[in-house]
């Protein structure tokens, strides 16, 4: 899930912020500039998510810069008894609001993208709002194998190694490492509940991170006491998602941003610009076809050599551009990016080719290859058909969608993109090409029992979800128990309670209300936590109102 533009924003999810435009272009005599340099799927994906992504014209400073920390002795393989290494992992931490020993630490999950100091803690509605409101410390681990936190050097990351090493299990046994560092060592708390120093502890993440911070509520319930899991894509993880829903509900979405919409993507992607790709019978057929949609010739993937994958390659480019532009709809009206990409299509002044062109957007043309991750037999068609970003980022997200976080994401027939089956040979394929490795999808729900969190006893977990938000077909949308509760933005797209700069104006009025009722229940819990310290149950009970 990464985005582009010089919108900079955390997203989720899953961020995948692969590159920056310098251009903020708005609709202009119909000459759009997309910044699509561009949204490489898991960066909205990408950074924060922490995801980063990109947002809509409003240029939005979400994250909090920060100076970048290092915890010199995390643990290179948690689950080995012999396997001694250690290594440096980046972290951020703000103490600005930290009552001392007996207040609450709001642990925030990095994901799949670098978190760099100019974007620092991720997200300002828990750093500056909730961190005050409850005079919480705040830290935030970079997660392994992304941006500087290496665990081991790359030259050793081989898929055999990194089955091992990258993954979710091991992030989380790093946030729990980092976290008891803290504790002990910096802020003088207790772990032990019902010790006036007792410092509970609140996980926090948007899209995959909303998933770890689940994850670690239920696998690690004696260190984290609540969890507020934001679009955390639940059932594509517990495998229960159909293929189809998630382009489908972007496709519908589209149709509610701009009446038409679905009709002029579908018509020029399959019936105008279909015919251009089939007729491709040579390498120059294939320069010749690149030239007239403005893509640069020479950077065309040497592995596209004929007709059918060139077009199912930049099929998928418009599909995951879509699908972080989906990402970042809010507010939803006309400012978005989804919307002014809708008008692109709809404009009939423009020929079909002239559409894609102008939707890609790059001058002087568009680089197809800088939408790879890096590696070999590396393909923008990768595990993650929402898009996995680029350079290692993309890499390492690839990575592990074809290992443990396996998604199925299709396009069919109901959507406005072409059809195209997800398929897990095809999955098996591409996974053994890339790494050597075999998607083992059920692993994680059979060993966690997450597809059933009532049944595996796990409390005090609040999900949220936008139900614009594509990845909202795979969330918890109904309260499950008395602590197991959802919370849903009729007008909210990927954790946009999180993205933002917290409670403000330019929220949307259900938003709004969703801020107080998160504050309001993670106060009820705090407060059932025996002698909670410097911050009593009645202390909590007084603090009822958000701050705007």
């Amino acid at each position: 899930m990464p985005c582009r533009g010089e919108l900079v924003v955390v997203v989720r999810e899953r961020e995948k912020l692969s590159t920056r435009c310098k251009t903020n272009d708005a609709v202009q005599n119909n000459n759009i500039k997309f910044c699509n340099t561009m949204m490489t799927g898991t960066t909205a994906r990408a950074m924060l998510a922490l995801v980063f992504g990109c947002w809509n014209t409003i240029l939005v400073n979400a994250g909090i810069p920060s100076k970048e920390l290092f915890f010199q002795y995390q643990i290179v393989n948690h689950l080995s008894e012999t396997d001694e290494r250690q290594w440096s992992q980046r972290y951020y931490k703000s103490s600005e609001f930290f009552g001392g020993p007996g207040s609450p630490i709001f642990l925030i999950l990095g994901g799949e993208g670098a978190i760099e100091p100019s974007t620092g803690l991720a997200y300002p509605f828990i750093a500056k709002h909730l961190a005050k409101d409850f005079s919480a410390y705040v830290l935030q681990p970079e997660h392994r194998f992304y941006g500087k936190s290496q665990p081991i050097s790359p030259e050793n990351q081989t898929g055999s190694t990194l089955v091992t090493l990258m993954t979710s299990e091991q992030a989380m046994l790093d946030a729990v490492h980092l976290l008891r560092h803290v504790q002990y060592q910096l802020l003088g708390c207790s772990i032990e509940r019902g010790d006036p120093n007792y410092c509970p502890v609140i996980t926090v993440g948007g899209s995959y991170p909303g998933f770890l911070s689940a994850m670690m509520r239920v696998v690690h319930p004696d260190v984290v006491d609540m969890a507020y899991a934001a679009s955390a894509p639940m059932g594509f993880y517990s495998q229960t998602v159909n293929q189809d829903d998630y382009y489908n509900l972007i496709t519908h979405v589209a149709e509610k941003s701009s009446a038409g919409c679905v009709q002029a993507v579908r018509s020029t992607l399959v019936h105008d610009l279909y015919p251009m790709f089939s007729g491709i019978k040579s390498p120059s057929d294939i320069a010749a076809v690149a030239s007239r949609l403005n893509i640069c010739p020479e950077s065309v993937p040497a592995y596209i050599a004929d007709g059918s994958t060139f077009y199912n390659e930049i099929m998928m480019v418009v599909g995951y551009t879509f699908a972080n532009y989906n990402m970042a709809n809010y507010p939803p009206d006309e400012s978005t990016s989804l919307f002014r990409a809708c008008r692109v299509f709809q404009n009939s002044t423009l020929d079909p080719s002239a559409r894609l062109a102008t939707f890609l957007g790059e001058e002087p043309c568009f680089n197809l290859s800088s939408q790879l991750p890096s590696g070999k037999n590396a393909s923008i068609s990768s595990g993650d058909w929402s898009g996995v970003g680029t350079g290692n980022d993309g890499s390492m997200w690839d990575f592990q969608t074809c290992t443990l976080l396996v998604e199925h994401i299709g396009f069919s027939e109901e959507s406005m993109f072409p059809v195209r089956p997800w398929k897990m040979e095809w999955m098996i394929n591409h996974c053994k090409a890339r790494f050597g490795v075999t998607p083992q999808p059920f692993e994680l729900v059979q060993k966690w029992k997450f597809n059933d969190l009532v049944v595996a006893g796990v409390t005090k977990i609040l999900f949220t979800n936008g139900l614009n938000d594509g990845w909202s077909v795979g969330g918890i949308k109904t309260n499950l128990s008395d602590t197991l509760l959802a919370i849903n933005f009729e007008n909210g797209a990927h954790h946009s309670d999180l993205s933002g700069q917290g409670p403000s104006n330019k929220d949307t009025s259900d938003v709004r209300l969703g801020f107080t009722k998160i504050k309001a229940i993670l106060q009820q819990w705090l407060s059932e936590i025996p002698s909670n310290g410097s911050l009593d149950a009645q202390q909590l009970r007084g603090r009822s109102q958000v701050s705007f």
